[in-house]
């Protein structure tokens, strides 16, 4: 069949039109506009498909090449790969497509062009390559009619892409164009699949990657292609899952065959298992679903053996139901997590706020069972193109690397994203298994009171003159564990809650004198960050009262908080304050209405919470995930009381240092402007 013959068949959208040419989508409509009459009109479109034209390939490159229009010169081989079949019955449009992918994997495996043979040729040589029809046989036997027009189109794609594993990727790639929703549910970003061929290839080393839930491969392929240094990379693949093999073979890579669940023990060859959860290609599956496949992953393992696992983060890190995080637990008592990742939201095309986990299993570390640790990593604000930066990959894979030796390795390591978690304290305190907030506290540490002593120095220091008394007496106490907690956890326990803040119109907030009886004070991000000071902005009482009926005050005591463009936190003592959104309002629960939870006897502070949001990282982002101390119920008040004192000295000591500025500059304009004369006062100075 000849190339004209396959062009007559293909049908192309304005879009297709535009991708082909390398041209923007605008600039197809305005051909049609400018080139309605004359010499060489723009065709008109033979078909319609849901509302939008489509033109007859055959046409659009015969008028392409005689005005000369777009920027392909290789427009007529191009079009293959833009274009699809003018085929209204799915099951119909479904079959061509498998047997167009299943004809460039056949093409692979010859040197010949397929539109040279007749229909019986080809499923002689699909016999001949598939002799056990793993992947492709069927698919072409399917065509009936078709297979030599499939053929010629095959060619044609493959010459247009230069090889036939990239005109398969064309088609895997027009998923997306087409709807084809059961490929796109979980398809993952490019940087997503970088990633992971760059982290398989830094653990794997032997060249076999075994994938039991291989989807449309769209793992495998990443990983076979970053196998840099592998002469011929190996998949292992269970039977049945035709789309992967014919994906593959189309690249020249001839897949070997799992038992037929992909579920028992893999080859004794340190195979790397590397899977997607769900993988492209099939169904939903609920978080406790989704454990449950790992879990047959980890069950199949050799000892030494290791696995990359990618799924939903809400599955393989975060707090969920009570189910879902027993069975969780149920795999860290294994020993086989080495490290658990939290990948930012975008990495899923098709769901840009569903954020991935990324597991790491590997033969437990060689120490007591009490001692084994997961590294864990956040993360979930690390920006990302087609790929992270490299700086990012590199480091982060030299992190998890190092996590996979022994005890001296790890020390011997300076982290950047790692931290550890010791399994024993996870399984006894549950929730999220990746925390992205800063550790507060790393345990206990008697210091031969050092820090009494220190504190009685700072308050004998800053009590002297006429200043109020932070009233603050201490004596050396007996170290303990530090107790923390992330506020998410709290939340969980109803000792904190969240409050949203008030969405306000800017031209309602005004600035505010100071102790303006009509303004009620407006607190936000810019008085949180100190790029205004606290309550120099307020909103009219009774103009909130009317405007925002549903408008929330603070609460004396409330924790005043910002993610945004840093963790930042500040108490509200004095209460009834607007709140302007995006900041909100951490509210303490005085003390927990039962003792016997997670943390019993442990009482959370406002002003520590502050201080502990404040001491985050820039880029967590994550409330929930922040940790704060906590401290025991009979010190409670008195640490409450002395640190709202220190914070109001602090906020008196910013006012003064405002005016010492104000007055400085002032002496500096008018001294200038002659408007301003000093005199030496005797009196103080002599």
């Amino acid at each position: 069949m000849s190339i004209a013959t396959v062009l007559d068949d293909l049908r192309l959208s304005l879009p297709d039109i535009a991708e082909t040419a390398r041209v923007r989508r605008p600039v197809v409509s305005t051909w049609r506009r400018r080139h309605a009459g004359g010499p060489h009109p723009f065709p008109e479109p033979v078909a319609e498909r849901h509302g939008s034209p489509r033109f007859q390939a055959s046409d659009v490159v015969a008028w392409i090449e005689a005005t000369g229009l777009g920027n392909n010169e290789q427009f007529r081989a191009d079009v293959a790969l833009g274009a699809s079949l003018d085929v209204d019955d799915p099951q119909l449009a479904e079959r061509l497509r498998t047997g167009f992918a299943a004809m460039l994997a056949l093409k692979a495996a010859t040197d010949e062009p397929l539109a040279a043979l007749d229909g019986e040729d080809l499923l002689d040589l699909a016999d001949e390559v598939d002799p056990h029809d793993d992947h492709l046989y069927a698919e072409i036997a399917a065509l009936g009619p078709d297979q030599e027009r499939v053929a010629a189109l095959a060619d044609l794609a493959a010459d247009a892409a230069f090889t036939p594993g990239a005109a398969a990727e064309a088609l895997v790639a027009d998923r997306h164009r087409a709807r084809r929703l059961e490929l796109t549910a979980s398809a993952l970003a490019p940087a997503a699949l970088h990633l992971v061929a760059r982290l398989a290839a830094q653990v794997g080393g032997e060249g076999t990657v075994a994938d039991p839930n291989p989807g449309c491969g769209d793992l495998l392929r990443a990983v076979l292609a970053g196998a840099d240094g592998i002469d011929v990379p190996t998949a292992l693949v269970p039977s049945g899952h035709r789309a992967a093999r014919r994906r593959l073979a189309a690249h020249g890579w001839t897949p070997a065959t799992l038992d037929a669940d992909g579920s028992t023990p893999l080859p004794p060859s340190g195979a790397l298992v590397v899977t997607q959860i769900p993988s492209t290609g099939t169904p939903e599956l609920s978080d406790l679903e989704v454990l449950r496949r790992v879990d047959e992953i980890v069950l199949g393992l050799h000892p030494h053996q290791r696995a990359i696992v990618i799924g939903p983060a809400s599955a393989l890190a975060e707090a969920t139901d009570a189910r879902t995080e027993a069975v969780r637990s149920a795999l860290l008592r294994t020993d086989r997590l080495r490290a658990a990742l939290v990948l930012p939201p975008g990495l899923v095309t098709d769901r840009s706020r569903q954020r991935l986990g990324l597991w790491v299993l590997g033969a437990p570390p060689d120490v007591s069972i009490a001692d084994r640790w997961t590294m864990v990593a956040d993360l979930s604000d690390q920006p990302f193109d087609e790929t992270f930066a490299r700086g990012v990959v590199d480091d982060l894979l030299t992190d998890i690397e190092a996590s996979l030796g022994g005890l001296d390795t790890v020390r011997a390591h300076s982290f950047r994203f790692a931290r550890f978690v010791k399994v024993a304290q996870h399984l006894a305190r549950g929730g999220s298994l990746v925390e992205p907030g800063q550790p507060v506290a790393r345990g206990s540490l008697d210091d031969g009171g050092a820090a009494a002593v220190r504190i009685t120095e700072l308050t004998a220091m800053l009590d002297g003159g006429t200043r109020p008394s932070l009233g603050a007496r201490v004596e050396r106490g007996e170290a303990v564990q530090v107790r923390q907690a992330g506020l998410g956890a709290l939340a969980d326990e109803r000792r904190v809650r969240r409050v949203p803040g008030n969405r306000l119109d800017a031209a309602h907030v005004v600035d505010a004198p100071e102790r303006d009886p009509e303004l009620t004070r407006v607190l936000g991000v810019d008085e949180l960050t100190g790029s205004r000071p606290w309550g120099s902005r307020g909103i009219d009482t009774l103009l909130f009262a009317e405007a925002y009926p549903s408008g929330r005050l603070t609460e004396p005591g409330d924790v005043v908080v910002t993610s945004t463009p840093h963790p930042a936190a500040a108490v509200d003592h004095d209460g009834f304050s607007v709140v302007e959104s995006p900041a909100w309002v951490l509210r303490v629960t005085r003390r927990p209405k039962r003792d016997d939870g997670a943390w019993p006897g442990a009482v959370v502070v406002p002003g520590m919470v502050a201080r502990d949001v404040g001491a985050q990282a820039p880029g967590a982002k994550r409330w929930r995930a922040w940790e704060t101390r906590l401290v025991s119920e009979d010190q409670a008040d008195e640490v409450a009381r002395v640190l709202r004192a220190a914070d109001a000295r602090a906020a008196a000591a910013r006012r003064e240092l405002a005016h010492l500025d104000e007055l400085a500059e002032a002496l500096c304009d008018g001294v200038a402007a002659g408007v301003v004369r000093m005199r030496l006062d005797e009196t103080t100075h002599p």
